[in-house]
């Protein structure tokens, strides 16, 4: 599935979906925030920003890259 059909299928609450977004996606996004956060605060915080990610996809239309939501969120709680 693209990320598209994974959005789609996380806003329908599949777990698989979920857990394939974060196996494409986790890596890249908690060595990004790495470099800003401590390791324990990135790998504490990423699987709620997947959670989070599918909280928004019940709302919207699933478009771009599967990392953005998760990606836009984990950014936001870095700044907390």
């Amino acid at each position: 599935m693209d990320d598209d059909e994974l959005i789609a299928a996380l806003a329908g609450d599949d777990d698989t979906a979920r857990r394939e977004l974060f196996t494409l996606h986790a890596p890249w996004l908690a060595a990004r925030q790495r470099r800003a956060l401590p390791r324990e605060d990135v790998e504490d915080v990423l699987p709620e920003c997947f959670l989070a990610a599918r909280e928004e996809a019940r709302t919207c239309t699933p478009r771009g890259a599967g990392y953005a939501w998760p990606s836009r969120e984990l950014r936001s709680r870095a700044g907390d």
